[in-house]
């Protein structure tokens, strides 16, 4: 390994065998892959409504409340992001456009399909959000990275039925400013190679679209006179860290083309875990409140046991509507020993919403928030008790087979007998127009991901036709 010196910077480079002694070979450049899912939710409701695939679709988030994922034909009518569906309910009428309610559990299992075929095409996977992931492309074999991300496009399609776009470039933050013109050319594909003036293309890019530039960090710059990507990588080093801090100093190298933002293949453990909702209707019994609050428990459990780690406190939290007169926020914290032990959160959490419920205003929210985390098997032994009472075994084996189980079941088959048949509770969100195909035996259609017609949905499933989608029956 041979080492060369760059203007203070230390980089290694191999030694070819067939060169003469002492020259090094020079290392492709290295470059970066950003792929996005299009219109995400979307594409999945249209996994199952194929016949809607050239007609105006819209899903809406939680509660059914706004726009939170377009087709390219909504866009085209105007349709807005985030604009209450109360007032484009009529608009959509007129103009043919379907709406489905959010199925983020169902979403969540098309995005491990799409990473799992991602992951086919690289050894460095970085998984950015539930539809976006970073792939670095420095792999020897491959001479032609634009024909190589055409064939992750075709791939991930055949594969999983949803189409992508993909942008590319030396650095995660070019590689972004590609993808938005690759999202706006047909081929679906847009390099930063291929652009012949750098500095001109990077003028016409306004700061406020450069990825890690926020909204005040935009308006700090305008103001000062660098209102493009352009200005911006110019400007002084010494200035930008002064004024912005060393993140905004590695934004400006990654636009100069020197990577600063490294992939990140393995997410670190959360330091805390927020489960809440906001009702599908106002409630006032305490009994509903318990049914929501254990079932909030039993998903944040899930969770902290999923990320390995135990935790020591725990908050409940209600609160009445925003828009009515009398709004406020009540709420309880418990402390305890580490644990991730469900029947023991649950018993914590209703304790705790005792204490934080108040008879008469009509609740729209709740939620627990669990922090004070510790790693599983770094518990602190107490002076007065046993070697058992610290580390309760028993607990983790009933956790961990409970877990195992409703995992290989692909269904919530073992959970708290209060959590069970509430899909009509007046606390649960509205989905009132969520995709149902017949044959769903899960007691929460798509949500926990055992309906048969989606079993064949695995990595790397193929058929002598491609993608296959499930059929669906019509209504009668």
């Amino acid at each position: 390994m041979a080492v060369r010196f760059n203007r203070g910077a230390v980089r290694t480079a191999s030694q070819d065998w067939m060169s003469p002694p002492g020259r090094l070979v020079e290392r492709r450049p290295r470059t970066v892959a950003v792929v996005d899912c299009n219109n995400f939710f979307v594409s999945c409701e249209r996994l199952l409504r194929p016949d809607l695939g050239n007609k105006p679709v819209v899903v809406l988030s939680s509660n059914d409340g706004v726009v939170i994922s377009r087709s390219a034909e909504a866009k085209a009518l105007g349709m807005a992001m985030g604009e209450p569906f109360f007032r484009v309910e009529g608009f959509c009428k007129a103009h043919g456009v379907t709406v489905f309610s959010s199925n983020f559990g169902f979403y969540e299992r098309v995005s491990r399909q799409v990473m799992a075929v991602l992951g086919e095409y690289t050894d460095s996977l970085e998984v950015y959000s539930v539809d976006e992931a970073f792939l670095s492309l420095d792999i020897a074999t491959v001479h032609d990275v634009v024909g190589y991300a055409h064939r992750i496009r075709l791939d991930v399609r055949k594969k999983t039925g949803i189409p992508v776009s993909v942008g590319l470039g030396p650095t995660k933050t070019l590689a972004k400013l590609m993808l938005e013109a690759a999202k706006k050319s047909a081929a679906g594909v847009a390099a930063w190679v291929d652009v012949e003036d750098t500095g001109t293309y990077l003028e016409t890019v306004p700061v406020k679209d450069v990825w890690g530039i926020g909204r005040r960090t935009a308006a700090f710059l305008e103001r000062r006179g660098s209102a493009t990507a352009e200005r911006f990588r110019n400007l002084p080093d010494d200035w930008i860290r002064r004024n912005l801090t060393v993140r905004g100093l590695h934004t400006a190298w990654e636009l100069r083309g020197h990577p600063c933002i490294h992939l990140k293949e393995v997410e670190g453990p959360q330091k805390s875990i927020q489960v809440s909702r906001s009702f599908g209707q106002d409630i006032q019994s305490f009994r509903e409140l318990r049914e929501a609050v254990t079932r909030f428990v039993v998903t944040g459990a899930r969770r902290l046991r999923g990320q390995r780690s135990l935790a020591s406190r725990m908050e409940v939290c209600l609160a009445t509507s925003h828009f009515r007169p009398g709004f406020f926020v009540t709420g309880a914290t418990r402390s305890f020993l580490p644990t991730a032990y469900t029947p023991f959160l649950i018993e914590r959490a209703i304790d705790a919403l005792e204490e934080a419920f108040r008879p008469g205003p009509r609740y729209t929210r709740a939620g627990i928030h669990l922090h004070g985390f510790v790693p599983q098997g770094t518990v602190q032994r107490g002076l007065f008790r046993s070697l058992e009472e610290d580390l309760r075994p028993r607990e983790k084996v009933l956790m961990k087979t409970v877990d195992r189980i409703n995992t290989e079941l692909k269904c919530e088959a073992i959970a708290p007998a209060s959590v069970w048949k509430t899909e009509k509770a007046s606390w649960r969100p509205k989905q009132e127009k969520l995709s149902a195909p017949r044959g769903s035996g899960c007691r929460e259609p798509y949500a926990t991901g055992c309906d048969p017609a989606f079993r064949t949905m695995r990595p790397g499933y193929r058929s002598s036709e491609g993608f296959v989608p499930p059929v669906v029956p019509e209504k009668s």
